[in-house]
């Protein structure tokens, strides 16, 4: 992993040549989006936290506001780097037994009709 510094940042930055750069995590959605729910974290040039305060504070972005948030970037001519991971689901559908030990600590998404985020390609929302 890529650790979130704006020296990092500024190193792997080319003015003429804007791009995302994926520091952490799958470049997209995998697997069935009824079971997973994929958030990302984007730190580019304005981000005010850096290292862990980063990735502790900065806003979990669903799918369709990552897509937004990188065009913007990409548009201003500013490199990003991007943290994504996935969020199993709270979701009768899903294959998990949640009385396993496995999962009684984990964070979950909301299931797939209780999400409102818009969906995006590939049926993940």
């Amino acid at each position: 992993m890529l650790f979130p510094t704006h020296a990092k940042l500024k190193s792997r930055s080319d003015a003429a040549q804007p791009r995302i750069i994926f520091a952490s995590g799958s470049p997209r959605p995998m697997g069935n989006p009824r079971h997973y729910k994929y958030v990302w974290q984007v730190f580019s040039p304005e981000s005010p936290f850096e290292g862990d305060a980063f990735l502790e504070r900065a806003p979990r972005l669903c799918n369709a506001a990552f897509e937004k948030e990188t065009d913007r970037l990409l548009d201003q001519g500013m490199t990003c780097l991007v943290y994504g991971f996935r969020l199993p689901r709270r979701d009768p559908a899903s294959p998990w037994d949640l009385a396993h030990p496995r999962w009684q600590d984990r964070e979950f998404a909301p299931s797939w009709e209780e999400d409102t985020d818009p969906i995006v390609s590939g049926d993940h929302k």
